[in-house]
């Protein structure tokens, strides 16, 4: 049964694989840590970092809460709220990121990864979210749709992974 974690050690393991997968498969629109990066210090070194990130802006950007999608034993994926609508949020990166294994794809996990993405947002008092899909990304607008996305507007982008693209921009109401 799926359920979102706070990160921890003890699936940094399959976090890597995570990673892995997605780079290998070069999936543009969601990119973690490069698999390289990510050795038996990373968790504890980085872990001040994203607890800093929870409780305040760094660098201007929104302060955010992540979380690990497991089942069982299995990493899943990968849930990140962004807790205020930073200019960065509203026109690149949304109030929501969340990713799936390569592997994995097909089988319900992004479903439930937001709809439990949904009942964490509620718990910080957040009344609405902000997506943001790239227009080649069907199956994740198909999701988000399904879940009550409503499509505000599509819009130009650009940045270092995805280059110059269309996104979409969903609201979905809590």
């Amino acid at each position: 049964m799926l359920e979102l974690i706070k990160r921890c050690p003890d699936f940094l393991e399959g976090y890597r694989d995570f990673c892995r997968e997605i780079y290998e498969k070069n999936v543009i629109w969601y990119r973690p840590m490069p698999p390289d990066s990510v050795d038996e210090g990373w968790f504890f070194r980085t872990k001040p970092i994203y607890d800093r990130r929870e409780t305040e802006m760094v660098g201007g950007r929104s302060r955010s809460v992540h979380y690990w999608a497991v089942d069982g034993e299995r990493f899943i994926g990968e849930f990140q709220l962004r807790l205020d609508f930073t200019e960065n949020v509203l026109t690149d990166i949304g109030s929501v990121g969340y990713a799936v294994r390569p592997s994995e794809w097909g089988k319900g996990y992004g479903t439930e990864i937001l709809r439990q993405g949904f009942e964490i947002a509620r718990g910080f008092g957040m009344e609405e979210l902000l997506f943001t899909v790239n227009e080649e990304n069907a199956a994740s607008a198909h999701v988000v749709e399904k879940l009550g996305g409503v499509l505000l507007d599509t819009i130009d982008a650009e940045n270092e992974a995805e280059g110059k693209h269309r996104l979409r921009r969903y609201r979905v109401r809590l």
